[in-house]
């Protein structure tokens, strides 16, 4: 992902904001930000301290947003100076709180069900390796057929009878479009594009971070990817609109997180996670 350009409008604020209480010149925001990550250096992931604090200036700034973020109890996730999907929504909680005195509310106020009859464990990577084991294991993917055809999100003529997934997850897989199917039935189905699959097992860092993505596990699905885009918001994705509540509401009975209903980006997604 892009940063942003409103990003280094927000940096250079606090830069002209910083109190220079020991008359410290700094020449440039980048000079400020280098000496802000230096100083902070014990909070940046061990594993790219070194990148961030010799690395560009784009490096630099997104390290600087998270760290901000995190000063003002934030979550931004790993420390690592790169902008993906939740160092974007960090940052649109950061605007907000600076606006307005107080951090924005959840999609609809949405509280997670504490519903989780599966024991998902929680998102963190030594929680998903204890449970699931190590990403990219395939000896614990298995196929799973499906309740309804589907098709390839990128390619409509291809249709799919079954997908590959965590042996952990496909019962709870199955049960979930089996109450899809039961709810809308195939027509409807189509008309919603919910038959349109757009991935599970993908061994793959996160898009623009470091961290595993849960497709590396196969404990995440994605639905209608070019109506659902990973930075859209409830203003522009499909499945944030009320004809798809029930959608939501089946994945949820099962345990699963959606990150559009939680954090208001990636409505095509679903994962396996608390």
């Amino acid at each position: 992902m892009n940063i942003p350009a409103k990003a280094y409008h927000f940096a250079q604020t606090i830069y002209q904001e910083y109190p220079d209480n020991q008359g410290v010149a700094f020449s440039s925001k980048e000079t400020f930000i280098a000496q802000q990550l230096l100083h902070q250096q014990s909070q940046l992931s061990a594993e790219h301290r070194q990148a961030i604090l010799n690395g560009n200036s784009q490096r630099q700034l997104s390290a600087f947003i998270q760290l901000q973020a995190k000063n003002l109890g934030i979550e931004s996730g790993l420390i690592d100076g790169f902008w993906g999907p939740q160092t974007d929504y960090t940052f649109r909680a950061l605007e907000h709180l600076k606006e307005h005195g107080y951090m924005p509310p959840l999609w609809r106020d949405f509280v997670a069900p504490a519903s989780n009859p599966n024991n998902w464990p929680g998102s963190a990577e030594n929680e998903l390796i204890a449970f699931y084991g190590q990403p990219g294991d395939e000896s614990q993917l298995v196929f799973v057929n499906l309740p309804y055809e589907m098709r390839l999100a990128w390619d409509t003529n291809t249709r799919l009878s079954r997908l590959r997934c965590h042996n952990k997850v496909a019962h709870s897989v199955s049960q979930a479009l089996s109450g899809v199917l039961a709810h809308y039935g195939q027509a409807e189905i189509r008309r919603l594009r919910l038959d349109l699959f757009g991935g599970c097992y993908n061994y793959r860092r996160m898009r623009g971070g470091s961290a595993w993505s849960t497709h590396a596990w196969g404990i995440a699905l994605d639905f209608d990817p070019d109506r659902n885009q990973l930075s859209w918001g409830r203003d522009k994705a499909t499945f944030a609109k009320a004809g798809y509540d029930k959608w939501w509401e089946i994945w949820e009975n099962e345990g699963w997180t959606s990150l559009g209903r939680t954090k208001n980006y990636d409505w095509m997604h679903v994962q396996a996670t608390r």
